[in-house]
């Protein structure tokens, strides 16, 4: 899930669309006088070498706070967090978590007497997220694999699913996965673009969640919070 921002550089897409145009209005010009003799192709340059993957690629635009002004002013952090209701000595799963945009203030709002236990399927975000909270002490990272959360059962007062949903072969599984790792009163909150709100929704129910809260003042984002439906 590691996982997924782009970049403020112009997209491949339009310098292949611009070039594309270069080359057609050359070839227009060269037709309307004579005919051009055949010339021997050149040979290629082998084809350059795939550039290293960009921080902000692992976990979409925006991968670390203050790196994409853009997407941190549509994620709010600081009052996204706020609205999760989080507080001194809880334990929090963040799944997903790529390099851990929202992991630091999850460890800030827990403070030393709680613990973050940040989960990642990619070893390179995994990599770069332990490096960047080694000085925290209440901040735990773990490489999992990608169907199972790697959470221990009812220890999560806060399961944090932060746009990875989409990335889970099938959400009702994975969110049924999860339901044991929550405390008797744990949460589990989802946040995605306003659009990916439906399938989770339909996702959750299946599994056997309800809605128990939703947040709707985030500039982009749905932000609702999950627990498990009462058994019959």
């Amino acid at each position: 899930m590691a996982l997924f921002r782009a970049q403020a550089v112009v997209h491949p897409l339009t310098r292949w669309c611009l070039c594309l145009a270069m080359v057609t209005a050359a070839g227009a010009c060269r037709s309307e006088g004579k005919p051009e003799s055949p010339r021997a192709e050149a040979p290629r340059a082998p084809a350059e070498a795939a550039a290293p993957e960009e921080p902000a690629d692992l976990h979409g635009t925006g991968g670390v706070e203050g790196v994409d002004a853009a997407y941190d002013q549509s994620r709010q952090p600081a009052r996204f967090i706020a609205a999760l209701g989080i507080g001194p000595g809880q334990r929090i799963a963040d799944v997903g978590a790529g390099q851990g945009y929202f992991t630091q203030r999850l460890a800030d709002a827990v403070g030393p007497t709680g613990r973050v236990v940040a989960t990642d399927i990619n070893d390179e975000a995994i990599r770069r997220l332990r490096v960047r909270v080694l000085a925290r002490r209440n901040v735990e990272v773990r490489k999992v694999e990608p169907d199972a959360p790697g959470l221990e059962a009812g220890a999560y007062d806060l399961i944090l699913l932060s746009e990875v949903d989409h990335f889970f072969s099938d959400r009702v599984d994975y969110l049924t996965r999860l339901r044991a790792a929550l405390t008797p009163q744990g949460r589990i909150a989802v946040t995605h673009l306003r659009a990916m709100r439906p399938p989770l929704v339909a996702a959750a129910q299946a599994a056997g969640y309800t809605v128990v809260a939703e947040v709707n003042d985030l500039p982009d984002h749905y932000l609702l919070f999950l627990r498990p439906s009462a058994r019959p």
